[in-house]
C-alpha cells in the first residue's frame, strides 16, 4: 500500500554503501522508520532532502507489520535552513530532535506533538533571541502532552496553593510544599521557586506565537528548566544517556 505523509527529520544514518535509514515523526502515523534504497549514489537529490530538522513530503510503501518503511519518492517542503546559522540554536534544535526520537515508540500517532515540533522548529528558525524560552515551552507541553506533568501550582499532599516555593521528590514525581515535606522527612531533589512557578503557568497557558513577550530572567529560566530535565529524566530515564544535554546545561547555567 503506497501511502503520503508528511514528516520531520529526527535522525539520519548510512545503510549498506548506497543507501540511508531515518527517522522521522509524521503528521499522521507517529515516528516512523523509512530506507531510501541507492540514494547516496552521485546527483541523488534525495540525499539534501532527507537531512535532519527537513519537513519532508513522503511517498512510501506502507505494511503497518514491518519495521522499516520503503521509501518511493520525497519533497521538501520547509527546510529550517536558518536555525542552523547559530550554535546555540542548533544545539536546542537537535537536543530536541533527539528527546522526541528517544520517547516515542514506532507508529503512536500524534498529531499535537507533531504540532509541538513543527511550531518549535519554526519559532527557532525565525527568532533565535527566544530560544531558551522557546526549549522549556517544549519541555512543559511535550510533558503535558505525555501525561506527566504534575500540578505545579498545588502541593500534592495536602493541595495547598504554593506560595514562596514548591520542592519536588523523584519519587514522588510531584511537587509538594514546605510543611509537607518537613511533616513527611521527604528527600527533595530541587526547590522550584515562585517566580519560576508563575513563568511556567505563562509557558502552560501563553501561544507559542507571543512567548517573546514574557518578562523574565536568567535565574528564572536556569530554575525552570532545571525543575522540567529533573522532572522528565524521572519519567524516561533514558535521556539521561542523550548526547548534547551538557551542552543544553551550559546554555542555562552559564550563561
Amino acid at each position: 500500500m503506497i501511502l503520503s505523509s508528511k514528516g520531520i527529520i529526527l535522525k539520519v544514518f548510512p545503510y549498506s554503501n548506497t543507501s540511508v535509514i531515518c527517522n522521522a515523526f509524521t503528521d499522521d502515523h507517529g515516528k516512523l522508520t523509512f530506507i531510501a534504497k541507492g540514494i547516496r549514489k552521485p546527483k541523488n537529490p534525495l540525499v539534501s532532502i532527507l537531512q535532519p530538522f527537513n519537513l519532508v513530503e513522503f511517498q512510501y510503501y506502507y505494511k503497518k507489520k514491518r519495521g522499516i518503511q520503503l521509501i518511493k519518492e520525497a519533497d521538501i517542503l520547509i527546510s529550517f535552513d536558518k536555525l542552523r546559522g547559530n550554535l546555540i540554536t542548533i544545539t536546542i534544535a537537535s537536543n530536541l530532535l533527539n528527546i522526541i526520537n528517544r520517547t516515542f515508540e514506532e507508529g503512536f500517532q500524534h498529531t499535537v506533538v507533531f504540532r509541538l515540533i513543527y511550531k518549535i522548529l519554526n519559532k527557532l528558525s525565525a527568532n533565535i533571541l527566544s530560544n531558551k524560552i522557546t526549549y522549556i515551552f517544549f519541555l512543559f507541553h511535550l510533558s503535558k502532552q505525555l501525561g506527566f506533568m504534575p500540578n505545579i501550582n498545588q502541593c500534592y499532599h495536602c493541595s495547598k496553593v504554593f506560595t514562596d516555593f514548591a520542592v519536588f521528590n523523584i519519587n514522588l514525581k510531584s511537587l509538594i510544599c514546605e510543611l509537607c515535606q518537613e511533616k513527611y522527612n521527604i528527600e527533595t531533589n530541587i526547590n522550584i521557586y515562585k517566580d519560576s512557578i508563575f513563568f511556567l503557568n505563562l509557558i502552560d497557558k501563553t501561544n507559542i506565537d507571543k512567548i517573546t513577550n514574557i518578562e523574565t530572567n536568567n535565574l528564572i529560566l536556569s530554575n525552570a528548566y532545571n525543575f522540567l530535565m529533573i522532572f522528565m529524566r524521572s519519567n524516561i530515564p533514558y535521556i539521561n544517556n542523550l548526547k548534547g544535554l551538557t551542552e543544553i546545561d551550559k546554555i542555562y547555567y552559564e550563561e
